[in-house]
């Protein structure tokens, strides 16, 4: 009797086991990945494992913006939504005595950082030019007059503003031996200098580079 009764026990663990195997399935083979389960520090993360994986979000094209041109300084203003008048004449004030200064110093690097690359180019030939004949030049600026924004214009991206500054100036200039062959220290030049400084308003970068000056003495 009881070697019977483990016969039929057996039977039926036999049948149980074949029961649960055909209702939950195997894993011997293919199984298919469960879908990931988003969290809310914006990582992802499956039961499989416990590193978390970044989501990366779908990146959509820029429109391409329209060709940026006009002229005046309101062309200027629409180019640049950051464009301020009076900051800009108060940098460009700052910038104008800074590169006269820099200019007589024979200062390259900061005149590197405020003018264009063919502009630095030419005063650089000059400070070599004086340098190599060993005379110094001195520049004071007494007054800035007057600062005044005469024109804008934008083409391709680049905005362009003209500035004029009125400023009273005198200028010494000494020999190798020190001697003075210039002096116009005793009397204050009214100048007024005609400044075009521009910008690429498709960069990131704020700066402006002076590209262009000329200026003329008034009597």
């Amino acid at each position: 009797m009881p070697f019977i009764d483990i016969l039929i026990f057996a039977a039926i663990a036999l049948f149980l086991i074949f029961r649960l195997r055909s209702i939950l399935g195997s894993r011997d083979g293919f199984e298919q990945k469960r879908p990931e389960q988003s969290t809310f520090d914006g990582t992802a993360q499956t039961d499989n494992d416990n590193v978390p994986k970044k989501i990366v979000p779908l990146r959509t094209k820029k429109a391409a913006s329209k060709t940026a041109n006009g002229q005046g300084l309101e062309a200027v203003r629409q180019a640049d939504p950051l464009f301020r008048d009076d900051e800009f004449m108060q940098g460009a004030a700052s910038a104008f005595s800074m590169v006269l200064q820099a200019f007589a110093d024979g200062d390259l690097s900061t005149l590197r950082r405020l003018l264009a690359f063919e502009l630095y180019e030419e005063f650089a030939r000059s400070i070599h030019t004086r340098n190599k004949e060993g005379d110094q030049l001195t520049i004071n600026v007494h007054a800035i007059n007057d600062v005044q924004l005469t024109d804008g214009s934008v083409k391709d991206f680049i905005a362009s503003v003209t500035v004029t500054f009125v400023s009273e100036q005198s200028r010494t200039v000494k020999n190798n031996a020190g001697d003075i062959v210039e002096d116009e220290s005793e009397e204050r030049a009214v100048i007024t200098d005609i400044w075009i400084f521009e910008r690429d308003t498709q960069l990131d970068d704020p700066n402006w580079k002076l590209v262009e000056t000329q200026n003329e003495v008034d009597s």
